[in-house]
């Protein structure tokens, strides 16, 4: 590692020196990204300008990815998203049950397990089939194109587990003409490595890309040691002017240890997890109609050091196709259908097959009127196997006061089904269950200055949430009930400078009071993250404080607010050749995001990478 980062560290030392000499260039665009009016696909399923969705809709673009080195998407997404937290207990990995970090909180929604927030992949739903949870250590940052956050419900175009919010990673189309590929190692504090390599094939109507991946720790603590094997493979194909078949599949092996809390250290607490997903699509376009057919298939194997093993599966097809019924209009009309369940024992004990069908279909129209507003609504009616219909309602208004400020407001319904974990299994299995429930109401200001050189936007929100799924009694007379409700209100601001293109800052700022529910629910987190560029360096520093943070509700295990500060350099040696330095938590502050999980001082990391271009 020492020879890693002395190298590093010597190569982009002499870069900064010789960066006026122009002798390698990088070209602007791929170092920076202009979204003042990004189009975005989430909130509606079809192609839209964020200023004409009522929903508060954030966006991760490559620049962003490609700069940050992480290899994890959400804890992009906790640190530059407003209203969005993401937990973490260790240098590298989240891990599964009890002790898990990587819960996704959305202005107070995330749940235990994380059943309230859903995760996407290309728009297909990613979540455990026994559980109902995201896996966070499959959301890898390796060949996706952006990332698109709803912060709020969106059960009306995705269904169940949307109640919160959604985040919809998208992955890159390979499309690069002829041969190309990479690969990158890189080392760090704590024995921590990342190899990674990819290799693609592109034309004009067609391509394909392979993706491999191997992330390992010693980790901070004894037994937080942490292995994970990653490959993929991408493909696209034109079938005509109009459709276009997409086809992708991957599989992650990964090996984690709980450590425990400090004040009850675990030993041998090991998670031996295999997860795999598959997808096929046809997407249609054409003037004025857009649409896509959907079928995925995803899977997995857990064993536990406790004797518990499981295998699930969550198969599923979306259609839905996007026309203008009027002039100025767009509406959306979709059907969808998931199979979601699997086995599960521990020893002798056989909690045997489960699986939950649930279909839906909905209906969303916007209307532009006279070029200055634009209205929508929409509805879905959504059918579980067991406890039948959920009607779900969407409204919103956009209103464009002029080519620079918009003003947005929004009403809609989210849901989450009970989970088999919560019907069947354990620890007090209830099928009498009954769906959580949620109304969101917010309202959002947005505007740019100086041409376009900066933009904000503010929003604040009130959530209003009934049937919630608590877990009531003591060990072992546990039983669930539909027994909570909560109100969670908060704001949140976004804000972009970019006075040329070399230098881009972002900040970033939510409040929120999550009535009862505190855990892992910061009152105030604010961001401010910056990076400046000129060839062949870019400097990156970014800024993290959080404070009213808990490791339980009601305000339980109180956590110490704190501040941390990240940099990174980033330097082309060659056309073909960088290397990166970064320093984590650079001034080295005593801090923990889970309850008994203090999180290491300042960390090192370096690294190489090749690419054939």
């Amino acid at each position: 590692m020492r020879h890693l980062i002395a190298t590093s560290t010597s190569v982009i030392l002499a870069l900064a020196v010789i960066t006026s000499s122009g002798t390698c260039q990088v070209k602007p665009d791929t170092m920076k990204t202009y979204y003042l009016d990004p189009i975005t696909v989430t909130a509606t399923n079809i192609e839209a300008l964020r200023s004409k969705i009522p929903n508060a809709v954030s966006l991760i673009t490559k620049t962003d990815l490609l700069l940050s080195g992480e290899s994890s998407v959400l804890r992009i997404i906790s640190e530059m998203v407003p209203g969005v937290f993401v937990t973490e207990r260790g240098i590298l990995g989240y891990g599964v049950s009890s002790g898990a970090a990587g819960g996704i909180s959305i202005r107070g929604s995330g749940g235990s397990p994380n059943t309230e927030v859903l995760v996407l992949t290309d728009g297909r739903p990613q979540m455990m089939g026994l559980m109902g949870h995201p896996l966070p250590d499959t959301y890898l940052n390796s060949g996706i194109e952006r990332v698109e956050i709803i912060r709020g419900p969106a059960s009306l175009m995705h269904g169940t587990n949307a109640m919160g919010g959604v985040i919809n990673i998208i992955r890159e189309k390979p499309s690069t003409d002829g041969l190309s590929g990479s690969i990158g190692v890189s080392d760090g504090s704590f024995n921590t490595q990342k190899y990674e390599g990819e290799l693609g094939y592109g034309s004009e109507n067609s391509g394909i890309s392979f993706d491999a991946s191997r992330f390992e720790t010693d980790g901070e603590r004894e037994y937080s040691l942490f292995r994970e094997n990653n490959g993929a493979v991408r493909g696209w194909t034109a079938l005509s002017d109009h459709y276009t078949l997409k086809a992708d599949g991957n599989v992650s092996s990964y090996k984690a240890y709980d450590p425990g809390t400090v004040y009850a250290p675990a030993v041998n607490n090991w998670y031996d997890i295999v997860r795999g997903s598959s997808g096929l699509s046809i997407d249609d376009r054409y003037a004025q109609i857009q649409g896509a057919l959907k079928v995925f298939y995803n899977w997995g194997v857990h064993d536990i050091y406790d004797g518990f093993h499981s295998t699930d599966n969550n198969i599923g097809a979306l259609l839905y196709q996007g026309f203008p019924v009027f002039p100025d209009n767009e509406t959306t009309v979709g059907v969808d259908y998931k199979n979601y369940g699997g086995r599960a024992n521990q020893g002798t004990l056989d909690y045997g097959d489960h699986f939950i069908t649930e279909t839906g279909a909905y209906v969303l129209t916007q209307q532009d009127v006279f070029n200055a507003a634009n209205i929508s609504a929409g509805v879905r009616l959504n059918h579980h196997s067991l406890y039948g219909d959920e009607v779900v309602p969407q409204f919103g208004v956009a209103f464009r006061i002029d080519n620079a400020t918009t003003i947005k407001a929004s009403a809609g319904k989210g849901f989450r089904s009970p989970t088999i974990r919560e019907l069947y299994l354990f620890p007090a299995p209830t099928p009498t269950l009954k769906p959580e429930r949620m109304w969101d109401y917010e309202a959002s200001f947005l505007h740019s200055f100086l041409d376009n050189i900066a933009s904000m936007e503010v929003t604040a929100f009130l959530n209003e949430g009934t049937n919630q799924i608590r877990l009531l009694g003591n060990y072992p007379n546990f039983t669930y009930s539909n027994s909570g409700a909560f109100t969670h209100r908060g704001i949140e601001f976004s804000g972009n400078l970019h006075p040329n293109v070399n230098l881009n800052i972002d900040i970033t700022y939510s409040y929120l009071d999550p009535g009862e529910q505190t855990a892992a629910n910061p009152k105030n987190k604010l961001y401010v993250g910056g990076r400046y560029s000129v060839a062949p360096v870019t400097f990156s520093l970014g800024a993290q404080w959080v404070s009213g943070l808990y490791g339980d509700d009601n305000h339980n295990e109180p956590l110490s607010e704190y501040a941390l500060l990240n940099a990174r350099v980033t330097g082309q040696i060659t056309n073909k050749l960088s290397a990166y330095l970064s320093a984590e938590n650079l001034l080295g502050r005593d801090y923990s995001i889970m309850y008994g999980y203090p999180l290491p001082g300042r960390t090192i990391f370096g690294g190489l990478s090749w690419a054939m271009r």
